[in-house]
């Protein structure tokens, strides 16, 4: 089938030993069946697998990340080498009847850059150069029209938790950094108005705007919980976070965790 990409995918490249936040690094690497097969040939590597998984270095990195950065496994062997989850991400993919709409998660620096910078509304690109147009629950959010606070009202049907209460549904799910935890704290014991998050979003219409269109892409016009995460990452921005960083964590966090993204969507819908 065809597969349709946000059109700023087309500038991704995997920054490797540029990377601050290494993806090689606290996280579980399950290894698919196919690469397994592959591996078994190689005693060097099946001796770094157990359980079907790469086994983790006791500060958590992946034994074939070298103290570089860079990949041994790529440098001895090429990337073609590499098992899907490793080839892949950050990369998700939507299987429709027709086609696959894909993308790039934003658990990765680069993908987050690329994703909240963009200077006008992506366009969902195919490898033939063909183009389909965004779905109606995205371009809302792109409608020049309104302030954006005024869309994000709109897509989520009006609905708006308060600030401390957001926090604290978040904060309830599965944590994978007490970072995050210490982050949510802020908001939940000093609140944040609706008044200093609509602000925050207006005067960062952009990259609001495109982290709204992200997910609204992602998870197929799931409008309230986009607007609930763009209150929560303006929430985080007011307490003096960075907006691209905080939205990395904000992804490793909840989108990156099956429970949470799923808790997420169910209390959010």
């Amino acid at each position: 089938m065809v597969v349709y990409r946000p059109d700023y995918c087309q500038s991704f490249r995997c920054k490797a030993d540029k990377c601050v936040h290494t993806c090689c690094a606290g996280w579980i690497i399950g290894i698919d069946e196919e690469s397994l097969k592959r591996f078994s040939n190689d005693p060097e590597v099946v001796s770094k697998i157990q359980d079907g998984c790469f086994i983790m270095k006791d500060d958590g990195r992946c034994p074939f990340l070298r103290d570089d950065n860079l990949c041994d496994m790529i440098i001895r062997y090429g990337e073609d080498y590499l098992c899907d989850i490793c080839k892949e991400h950050p990369r998700f993919y939507n299987t429709f009847d027709d086609h696959v709409e894909a993308g790039i998660g934003l658990a990765c620096e680069e993908a987050c850059r690329l994703a909240l910078g963009a200077d006008k509304p992506f366009k969902l690109i195919a490898d033939d150069g063909s183009e389909m147009e965004l779905p109606a629950y995205v371009k809302k959010v792109f409608d020049q029209s309104k302030k954006l606070a005024e869309r994000l009202s709109d897509i989520s049907g009006g609905k708006r938790a308060d600030s401390r209460l957001r926090a604290g549904i978040f904060d309830g799910m599965e944590v994978m950094d007490p970072k995050w935890s210490r982050l949510l704290a802020g908001i939940i014991e000093d609140p944040v108005s609706e008044d200093e998050e609509d602000k925050m979003i207006n005067a960062n219409e952009k990259e609001f705007a495109n982290f709204a269109a992200y997910l609204l892409y992602r998870y197929k016009g799931a409008g309230r919980f986009a607007a609930e995460s763009v209150y929560l990452i303006a929430d985080l921005v007011v307490k003096g976070c960075g907006i691209t960083d905080v939205t990395r964590v904000f992804s490793c966090e909840v989108e990156y965790s099956d429970i949470n993204i799923d808790e997420a969507l169910e209390t959010f819908g």
